[in-house]
């Protein structure tokens, strides 16, 4: 009869073969149980199992990674799976890490990551939390090493987490709200966990209508800023405005390229779950450890614009969009994890605390590059202190919060039609934002007439005077012969009308009305 040591030596030799075999931009994910031997072995939690292994491979596809094949078994060890995973190991890592703290068995399986070359990437290279213990919710590690709890004190933490998941399951099959059975609450452990405890937080379904919410405002918002017109130097459905390689086709196509971004990054702020991945200070502030977000974002960022260059034929519609909208969508979908409420504030002020030291991480490197290999934001940044959209997602988006949201909220309780309080907001936009756009077209002289421009538009009446729209429609002139075009103010519009949307469209109030009391 084969012994548990020996099946664990076979599982070993069994997954450094099967990874030595990937395909290409795969890696290999192993999944065991996390419990003493005697409920490991026992054949009590052999189907339970399989059906976690089903869960996370579910989990990891909606994260875009997709298990081509796989294999579920029980061993002498207890009950083990592998499966190929479409994915970087690092990346894969990181996501199933997220499973582990979010789902409501995590801290019961085990998930490793295998890459082809051999290598098993692990928490803290990664500058990820530590295991936590299941009985007493301290580090793992020095637990086990000391055998510092009893087997019972270890039996029946594991039934309270599996009764947890149990729970769980029957409040979606039922629809029902579940007992409170999972204690970690009380003593300060899992807080803020996404899937965790069902007393305190939302179930996947749930949380997966809030992420699928969050995208629909996101994409609206996408589809209402490029339809506003007039909008002088701008794509609109009337005019090319300053541009000659896009029309508002390529911005449609666009939109419909990147509308399932937005949920993703909305899974993504979910599902890292703020509360797993930080400790509060004694200030009750975030520490930095929010910002170890950004580079899943960043990732993700990466295949939406391929994906956006792919729709319009390499013209670039959306990429600064896609960085600003996508660090709110997340962090909306953090809030909602941490059943805190998402007010545009609130959404602003976790971006803020996701990209914290962005301008002088990302233009450290800026002076060292040789003139001819800076970006053009990198050219303005050294020469004059500009930190484009990078400064105003660093601040909390200022602009938005304090200028354009509350003029929209104003022209549309006046009744204005939406349209004309969108191109209106867009003119304050202009007056209120240093639009790198502008700034690598025309320069501080083309700012300075962008800017004077749109303050007399608005000081003759905006879009709500006959004055107003003739001086628009001056501007439209000025702005195409003089190639400016104000896409910076144009995202910051595409932003407020998401913050606009979530606040008004019952997706803020469907959150707060499903949050326990």
């Amino acid at each position: 009869m084969t012994s548990p040591l020996d099946a664990r030596e076979t599982r070993w030799r069994k997954r450094i073969d099967l990874a030595s075999a990937l395909p290409p931009g795969c890696s290999l994910l192993s999944f065991t149980l996390r419990m003493p031997a005697p409920l490991r072995l026992g054949g009590e939690y052999d189907r339970t199992a399989g059906e976690w292994f089903d869960e996370l491979r579910q989990f990891l596809a909606k994260e875009g990674m997709s298990a081509p094949s796989y294999d579920f078994y029980v061993s002498a060890d207890g009950p083990e799976g592998f499966c190929t995973i479409r994915g970087v190991g690092k990346d894969v890592k990181r996501r199933a890490v997220a499973f582990e703290e979010t789902h409501p068995c995590g801290e019961l399986v085990d998930v490793d990551v295998t890459c082809p070359d051999g290598s098993v990437p692990g928490r803290r290279e990664l500058g990820l939390p530590p295991r936590r213990c299941v009985v007493c919710g301290g580090e793992a590690v020095p637990c086990v090493r000391g055998r510092a709890h009893t087997a019972e004190e270890l039996r029946s933490a594991v039934e309270r987490i599996a009764e947890g998941w149990r729970a769980c399951r029957r409040e979606r099959r039922s629809g029902l709200n579940a007992p409170a059975s999972d204690e970690r609450s009380a003593r300060g452990v899992g807080e803020g966990r996404t899937f965790g405890a069902c007393n305190d937080v939302k179930p996947p379904d749930h949380m997966e209508l809030y992420c699928a919410l969050i995208g629909r405002c996101a994409g609206t918002a996408v589809l209402f800023e490029a339809a506003a017109a007039p909008k002088p130097g701008l794509v609109t459905p009337f005019s090319n405005g300053a541009h000659t390689d896009m029309d508002y086709f390529s911005f449609l196509a666009s939109a419909a390229a990147l509308a399932s971004f937005w949920e993703r990054f909305a899974r993504l702020g979910a599902t890292f779950t703020a509360g797993a991945y930080m400790e509060e200070g004694s200030s009750g502030s975030p520490s930095p450890e929010c910002t170890a977000l950004l580079p899943l974002l960043r990732e993700e960022g990466v295949r939406a614009e391929q994906t956006m260059f792919a729709a319009t034929g390499g013209v670039n519609t959306h990429k600064g969009l896609i960085f600003s909208l996508g660090v709110l969508c997340a962090a909306c979908g953090m809030l909602v994890s941490e059943g805190k409420h998402t007010s545009p504030e609130a959404c602003a002020g976790r971006g803020a605390e996701i990209v914290r030291g962005i301008v002088e991480r990302d233009f450290a490197d800026a002076g060292k590059k040789k003139p001819s290999e800076r970006t053009a934001g990198e050219r303005l940044y050294l020469a004059e202190g500009v930190t484009g959209i990078r400064g105003e997602a660093e601040r909390g988006f200022p602009a938005v919060i304090e200028v354009a949201l509350p003029c929209l909220r104003k022209l549309l309780s006046d009744g204005a039609a939406l349209n004309d309080a969108l191109a209106e907001t867009l003119l304050l936009l202009m007056t209120a934002t240093e639009d790198t756009n502008i700034l690598a077209r025309g320069g501080r002289e083309g700012e300075r007439n962008v800017r004077e421009a749109a303050r007399n538009a608005l000081d003759l009446g905006g879009m709500r005077t006959e004055e107003g729209v003739r001086a628009v429609r001056e501007m439209e002139v000025l702005f195409t012969s003089s190639r400016l075009s104000p896409g910076g103010a144009a995202d910051l519009l595409a932003v407020t009308v998401f913050l606009h949307l979530m606040e008004t469209s019952g997706a803020t109030e469907a959150i707060r009305r499903a949050r326990r009391p």
